[in-house]
């Protein structure tokens, strides 16, 4: 009944607006703002409620937002019921310890989608890094190139970034002329921006099923993996 209530106030406060202000004269609004205020005071929990709607709305959005970029390399089932969206800089130390659950994860179970986000934040090696892995993902050697460069300790010069490639099957000449395309920057700028949606302000962040994990911490990964597979158990049994 409050929601109700609270949806035929907004409907009358829209009506109230600017646009819509020459339909109603100054006694009439303030008679408007006079109920709509009264209301709102008499029943904060209603204007709870929708904030609470509001701000869920807004998650499930920006995960869907998130999960789904085409742009980005996935590895695992469509349609798994877990995704897990990793922020990452080749550069970064915690990353490095963190591939073998990634690969772990990725290989034992078919309940789980990876979504991989280039985050290079430490340096410009880490920059011209994911610029070469995005540049790679056309010729479809992305999960090769990415686990190399994971797995290497050292600098990532531009000679080293291109060994790396060309000992990953890449055309390193078809990469070089690929990095610095106006979709490829574009893509690890709109990266750097989603991360920031996030408060993923180091490496790595790991979002899982909308719920953000940061750094490296294995048995909390764990944790959310477990909350997240029986969440998707439950939902399924509901719509049997």
């Amino acid at each position: 009944m409050a929601r109700a209530l609270f949806l035929f106030v907004l409907a009358v406060l829209a009506l109230a607006a600017p646009a819509s202000a020459q339909s109603f004269n100054a006694q009439q609004q303030a008679e408007i703002r006079a109920i709509v205020r009264e209301y709102l005071v008499r029943n904060p929990d209603v204007l709870r409620e929708a904030l609470d709607a509001l701000e869920s709305q807004v998650s499930s959005e920006r995960w869907e937002s998130l999960r789904s970029d085409r742009r980005d390399f996935s590895i695992g089932p469509a349609d798994a019921p877990i995704v897990i969206v990793e922020f990452f800089d080749y550069r970064c130390t915690y990353c490095h310890a963190a591939l073998e659950w990634v690969v772990r994860t990725q290989r034992t179970r078919n309940d789980v989608r990876f979504v991989l986000k280039e985050l290079p934040i430490l340096s410009d090696q880490s920059f011209e890094a994911a610029q070469a892995s995005l540049a790679v993902m056309a010729q479809g050697r992305y999960w090769q190139f990415h686990r190399a460069l994971m797995g290497f300790r050292g600098d990532l010069t531009s000679a080293r970034i291109d060994t790396i490639a060309r000992e990953a099957g890449v055309d390193v000449a078809r990469m070089r002329r690929a990095m610095s395309s106006p979709e490829i920057i574009a893509h690890l700028q709109d990266n750097r921006a989603r991360a920031m949606e996030y408060d993923i302000n180091g490496t790595p962040g790991f979002v899982i099923n909308g719920q953000l994990i940061p750094g490296f911490d294995e048995e909390r990964l764990n944790a959310r993996l477990r909350e997240a597979a029986l969440q998707a158990r439950e939902q399924r049994a509901a719509q049997r």
